[in-house]
Parts: structure tokens; C-alpha cells; sequence
């Protein structure tokens, strides 16, 4: 039997921090136990008092992925990646608050979150993702993210797993409220998931509002199975899912780890062929509560998935892009920038920082036409936009019967 604790922390402590913890620790001192470098997980004794009795033991750092990080955990402490595990062998009563307070101080030293196993807390009580607002009435970029997918491969669990997924990565994703129309009825906190997830039976069209940085989420489709909101007029099997985030926290490093790997969950969980994460600079204002469209000329990428007709891929660069592998070969010879491959697909993105068009052109002249003209859709302000010439077989294809027309239609 043992008490046990785990401490999550961004990165590794170098064993120069963790002496002089277990020295600032009022009776403890640090016997080691089994050797190490600085990279690979140790083993140490921690003693108390005058007679140096065995107090608790320390292992770590081990490496962990965001799926094996406790939503608890995840929903505390921005970037969590390394773990430290404490544990008093046999619980002796002394011991346990000895332990219990250097998680805690090992946590706040490394700017992360400890977990008490045994009474299932996570300290600090409250959240340090927090990220910093801007100034009421101030013009923002945003980048807007949208999930294209076919649908007919919707899991029937989507609006779960969507929960499930924010969770786990991107908590400020989880919905605070949500409906088909302002003011949102639904509130997560005091409905609970089953409310959310049943919610997707009763419109298609469903809005989310989040916690900063992430202001909105909106569903447009069939989701959870749900068939009966599927629409008379749809003329194809294009649905989509989207998504507005702050610019300028993905600017720092682990917001936008965390946010990648959030953005190729959904991809994947929605079996998305194409997926953007496009910088909207200049086009928003921020009241301090919630975000106003302001006038702007320049002619965003969206696909018009009232009518569920794919037109093609987006005529400019993009910050973010991510491929099923029924694009992969047609765009891979002509990426620049950054790609990354998954057995899943591709994730593409130009520069470490979100860019919006310009400044892709600007650094990545070429990528004016980042793909071949045959593949995108011509936008087109006053008409609709041009279908591209080419696009795979299956996204042409509307093979999902629509309902029929209702009698007054």
C-alpha cells in the first residue's frame, strides 16, 4: 500500500531545482537512491528529521501524452508534458502531509498542477491557462477554424466526443453555453453533457460560446445520428464545423502546441478531408465580453455548406491546413512551408507563428498560388463562387438521399 501523488509540469526540473525544493522543505532532505541524467527518470528517497527516516519517495521525469494527462489536470495547467510521481510506501500518517505539501510546492516551482490520488484533488484549486484579454473596444485578429467533412462518416457519438476532445486538449473549447439562437439557452454547468449532446436532435445549426481565447464554435449539419434535421435542400454531402480563437495566443508556443493537437483531433475524429485555420486580421473588436464583425474587404475563405456542394479548396494561402488522404497527393509536390504526416493525413502549415495571407505571400512569394489554380475554388464576391476543376471523385458525389420535401414546401 502507498499514498500517492503525481505533479504535472511543462518541462522537466533540472536536479539543481529539486535539491534545493527538498532543502526549502521544512524537515526533509534528499537521499538518492538510484542514478540518472538530467533527461531520464530518478529515484529518490526523501528523509525527515533529525534521525532521517524515510519520509516518501520521488520518481521522474517521465514524459506523458496530453491523452494520458487527467482532464482535472489539463483543465489546471497549460502545456502539462512531464509527470513526477510521489509516493509514501506503506501511508504512514506523518509522512502523507510531508508529501502532500512538496507536490504542492514542486508544482507551483514548475508551474503545474498536483494531483492527490487519494482524495481526487487536483491543486491549485483554480486555473492558470488563463489567457490575457484584450482591452475592451480594441480591434483583434481571430483565426477562424473549419472542419470539412462528408455526412455520412459522422460518428453517431460526435457531439460527446467533442466534449471528450476539449477536455482532454482544449478546455477553453468546452461549450459554456449553447442553442440555435441568442440569447443561448443551453448552459454546460448547469445541464449537463446529456443536455448538450440531445440538443443536436432539435436544430441543425447549433452555437457554442467558449472561454477566452476561444470566443465561438458552431455546428452546421446532421450530428449524433440525428437524421431528422437533415435538410430537403441539401444538394451534396459537405458539412462542416468551425471554431474562432484569439491570434495572438497562438503566438506563444504551448497554446499552440495545445491547439494543433486539438485541431488534428477533430480532424480525425470527424475524418475531416479538409480542415483551415485561417488568420481574419483586422475584421473584429473585442467589447470586452464578446466579439463585433467590423467591415472589411477582404474576401474570407468558407465553403457555402448550406447546400452541402464542395467547391474546392481555398484561392490563398492559409495558416493551418490539414488533408485527408484523398488531397494528400494531389497538393503534397506543391506545399511549402511546413508539413507534418500522420497515418491519418497531413498537416500543413506555413511559419511557427499564425500568419494571415499577406504575410504568407510576403515571406513565401510562390505561395500566391500555393496550389495548382485547377484545384481551388474562384471566389467571387457578387455571384457565387467558381467550382475547381478538379477535385477527388467521392466530394462530388452526393450519395446520402435527402429527406423529402416537407408538404408546404
Amino acid at each position: 500500500m502507498s499514498y500517492d501523488l503525481n505533479v504535472y509540469v511543462p518541462a522537466a526540473l533540472d536536479l539543481e531545482a529539486v535539491s534545493r525544493l527538498v532543502s526549502a522543505s521544512p524537515g526533509l532532505q534528499l537521499e538518492e537512491s538510484a542514478g540518472g541524467s538530467t533527461d531520464e527518470p530518478r529515484n529518490w528517497h526523501i528523509l525527515r528529521g533529525k534521525k532521517a527516516a524515510y519520509c516518501f519517495t520521488l520518481e521522474g521525469p517521465s514524459l506523458v501524452e496530453p491523452e494520458d494527462i487527467p482532464q482535472e489536470v489539463t483543465a489546471a495547467v497549460l502545456g502539462a508534458a512531464v509527470m513526477y510521481s510521489i509516493m509514501v510506501e506503506g501511508t504512514d500518517p506523518i509522512s502523507i502531509p510531508h508529501a502532500v505539501r512538496f507536490s504542492k510546492r514542486m508544482a507551483k516551482e514548475g508551474n503545474g498542477a498536483a494531483q492527490d490520488l487519494q482524495a481526487e484533488e487536483v491543486w491549485p484549486k483554480t486555473s492558470t491557462r488563463g489567457a490575457a484579454k484584450p482591452e475592451p473596444r480594441t480591434t483583434i485578429d481571430m483565426v477562424e477554424v473549419r472542419w470539412y467533412h462528408l455526412i455520412n462518416e459522422v460518428r453517431d457519438d460526435f457531439p460527446q466526443r467533442y466534449l471528450d476532445l476539449a477536455r482532454q486538449y482544449l478546455p477553453e473549447a468546452v461549450p459554456k453555453r449553447f442553442g440555435s439562437y441568442e440569447p443561448l439557452q443551453g448552459n454546460l454547468a448547469r445541464d449537463g453533457d446529456q443536455a448538450f449532446t440531445q440538443f443536436f436532435a432539435e436544430d441543425n445549426h447549433v452555437s457554442t460560446v467558449g472561454t477566452f481565447p476561444v470566443t465561438s464554435t458552431s455546428f452546421s449539419g446532421v450530428f449524433g445520428g440525428n437524421w431528422n434535421q437533415d435538410r430537403p435542400v441539401r444538394q451534396g454531402d459537405i458539412q462542416s464545423v468551425s471554431l474562432m480563437i484569439h491570434r495572438d495566443v497562438l503566438e506563444d508556443p504551448q497554446w499552440q502546441s495545445t491547439f494543433k493537437r486539438f485541431f488534428v483531433a477533430v480532424a480525425l475524429e470527424l475524418r475531416s478531408f479538409y480542415a483551415t485555420a485561417e488568420v481574419d486580421p483586422g475584421r473584429w473588436e473585442w467589447t470586452g465580453r464578446t466579439l463585433w464583425s467590423l467591415p472589411s474587404p477582404i474576401h474570407n475563405y468558407y465553403q457555402k455548406t448550406a447546400w452541402g456542394r464542395w467547391q474546392g479548396l481555398t484561392a490563398h494561402p492559409t495558416w493551418m491546413v490539414w488533408f485527408s488522404p484523398i488531397y494528400t497527393s494531389l497538393v503534397r509536390p506543391h506545399l511549402r512551408g511546413t508539413i507534418e504526416d500522420h497515418p491519418e493525413g497531413l498537416l500543413h502549415r506555413f511559419g511557427d507563428e499564425p500568419l494571415d495571407r499577406d504575410q504568407i505571400i510576403e515571406r513565401w512569394p510562390e505561395a500566391a498560388q500555393w496550389v495548382p489554380a485547377e484545384l481551388m475554388a474562384v471566389p467571387n464576391p457578387h455571384e457565387e463562387d467558381q467550382f475547381a476543376e478538379i477535385m477527388p471523385e467521392r466530394l462530388t458525389q452526393m450519395l446520402v438521399p435527402v429527406p423529402p420535401q416537407p408538404d408546404w414546401a
